[in-house]
């Protein structure tokens, strides 16, 4: 009897290896591997929270979405999970409102003769959890699918694939439909198709290497209403945020690209005698709605034929619109920065950066301005004196930096001379020198200046001095503090919880630069000093404008007015109480003289 229960066994094991499967059926399909026969149950498929839970689809997988609440497929060429295939109530799909100004394609361009593939993704407004249909459309070579789906209950996005090699540049619009409300006309959406980029090979000599992946930021804002500001963690979008429906300070500019257009720098790697770059040029079309003014501009990036050599390390390049001024989109503050920290990406550029012609890109983009940390915020002073705005270059190292040091007085909205784009115009500029700020302590009111238009002394602080170290990291007061009149030890704090070398890393509480900036470490400046080649580091030619701000220390008036001092965030040193600090145009370590950390510096900030 044993013997024959294993066997029946076996063999029942063995059924489906050879055949089909049928529950509640003697005879499944020919067809069918299982055939499923009840007429009273159903099949329960699995439920997973959203299809990114499933680590390797295969064509064919079927699960029920638990955020979306209903039936999706991993099907198509290419495979991709589908929409809702069959939806949570049944209703026919309507929305309040579609977007089309807030839609967006990823990547954000194409170029004619290169096939694209990327997304259009489309914001709605008063979905009601309905069935939307599938729906495919061809537009200059390009084919826009949406996949059947269903509509969330409230606001959503759906996402269009979109594939296909472009024939035509210039604006490629679509007119779409969706849940009763249509993007068409003056408001269909738009995919700039830039002109195909002939053959780039030879353009540059092997001895010649540009920098890829280079940005461009317009400043254009209008916002009077951005305190308290929000830190971001959506993309930047053109929409507008009140914060709290009080008015602030009204911050008007418009950023512009005119046809006699701006002078830009590509960074260069120069090797032997240099030689000879030939001239280029790229044109792209900025869409109207991202334009203040709504209408669609061609702007262009190009430069003229020139020489480099290991002494003339940047390719002097022209940015100009064609047939009008651009007049970037005026942006908001709490919703144009993006959590990103780099803004609306208006258009992007390709040029060569290589003998072999490979491409890279140049991004052209809108920022209302990067709030400092404590923007909005009051300090130890019990004041609301840190309204700065800055904004992001990509210097010499191919790194976004700030364009002023932190506190300027052309970043602040309170002082006369603001002003979102100017940077030092010397070395002694005033209103570009801005704060002092002692090693590791946070912008608390104890670095801010009043900057004097003449010198010896370039200015005062705006508080004064304590005498005695203190037993944390943020003091409540906004002095400067030194240990002891002798400024033995050279320490501002007696807290050795957390690790004193930490103050400023870009996770500290103390950090004193924007959200997503931070303090530059040695190799970082250094990497900029080898960068900036020729000319040296404080040339007004190079990106990154640096100034002569002096230091601080306990008497009212500056210290070594003359001299251009930056703090780096490493390199502390107990026995100096020193730390890692750029003088002229070498970063010097603890134990030379200056680089203390009760002396108060100039900073300037590094995207993190």
């Amino acid at each position: 009897m044993k013997k024959n229960t294993i066997f029946l066994a076996t063999f029942l094991m063995s059924l489906p290896v050879f055949g089909q499967v049928g529950i509640n059926t003697p005879n499944p399909h020919l067809s069918a591997s299982l055939e499923l026969a009840s007429n009273n149950k159903a099949l329960y498929l699995n439920r997973v929270a959203n299809t990114s839970v499933i680590n390797d689809p295969q064509s064919g997988m079927v699960i029920y979405d638990l955020t979306d609440k209903c039936v999706k497929a991993y099907q198509g060429n290419p495979a991709g999970w589908s929409g809702c295939i069959i939806g949570n109530s049944g209703l026919t799909g309507a929305v309040t409102s579609i977007n089309c100004a807030g839609a967006y394609f990823t990547p954000n361009f194409a170029t004619v003769g290169q096939p694209y593939t990327g997304t259009l993704t489309v914001p709605y407004t008063g979905g009601n959890g309905g069935i939307y249909p599938a729906q495919t459309t061809t537009v200059n070579g390009l084919t826009f699918n949406l996949p059947l789906g269903v509509f969330a209950t409230g606001d959503g996005n759906v996402v269009y694939n979109v594939t296909g090699t472009p024939a035509t540049a210039g604006t490629t619009a679509v007119n779409i439909t969706i849940g009763g409300q249509s993007c068409s006309g003056a408001n269909a959406i738009s995919l700039v198709v830039n002109p195909a980029t002939g053959n780039p090979g030879g353009v540059l000599p092997g001895t010649v290497t540009l920098a890829q992946n280079s940005r461009y930021w317009v400043a254009s804002v209008y916002d009077n209403d951005y305190l308290p500001y929000t830190a971001p963690t959506a993309p930047a979008s053109t929409a507008t945020i009140n914060a709290n429906g009080s008015p602030d300070t009204l911050v008007d500019v418009q950023g512009s690209i005119t046809t006699t257009g701006i002078t830009v720098y590509i960074p260069a790697t120069v090797t032997g005698s240099g030689g000879t770059v030939a001239a280029w040029s790229n044109t792209i079309t900025i869409p109207a709605n991202f334009t203040q003014d709504g209408i669609s501009r061609q702007v262009q990036l190009s430069w003229a034929a020139q020489t480099l050599t290991t002494s003339n390390t940047s390719v002097t390049a022209t940015l100009k619109a064609i047939g009008g001024t651009l007049n970037a989109k005026k942006l908001d503050i709490n919703a144009g920065i993006g959590n990103d920290y780099l803004g609306l990406l208006l258009g992007t550029f390709q040029y060569p950066y290589n003998q072999a012609g490979a491409l890279t890109t140049y991004q052209l983009r809108d920022i209302p301005g990067i709030p400092d940390r404590m923007f909005g915020q009051i300090d130890n002073a019990d004041k609301y004196e840190h309204n700065f705005l800055y904004l992001p270059i990509q210097a010499e190292d191919g790194k976004i930096w700030l364009n002023n040091n932190l506190g300027a007085n052309y970043a602040n909205l309170n002082h006369p001379a603001f002003n979102l784009t100017q940077q030092a115009t010397s070395t002694t500029d005033v209103n570009a020198m801005g704060s002092l700020l002692q090693w590791g302590r946070k912008a608390d009111g104890h670095e801010l200046m009043e900057r004097n238009i003449s010198a010896p002394s370039y200015g005062t602080f705006k508080s004064g001095v304590v005498y005695g170290q203190v037993a944390t990291w943020t003091p409540t007061y906004p002095y400067r503090i030194f240990s002891a009149p002798s400024h033995v030890p050279s320490e501002w704090t007696s807290a050795t919880v957390p690790p004193a070398g930490n103050r400023w890393l870009a996770s500290s509480p103390n950090n004193p630069c924007p959200q997503g900036f931070k303090v530059p470490v040695k190799a970082e400046w250094e990497a900029e000093i080898t960068a900036s080649g020729s000319g040296g580091l404080y040339s007004t030619t190079k990106k990154l404008k640096l100034t002569y701000a002096g230091e601080g220390i306990d008497n009212t008036a500056i210290f070594n007015p003359t001299v251009p001092v930056y703090s780096a965030a490493d390199g502390y040193n107990a026995t100096y109480n020193a730390t890692n600090t750029l003088m002229n145009s070498v970063v010097y370590g603890p134990g030379i003289g200056n680089t203390e950390i009760d002396k108060a510096k100039s900073v300037r900030c590094i995207q993190e």
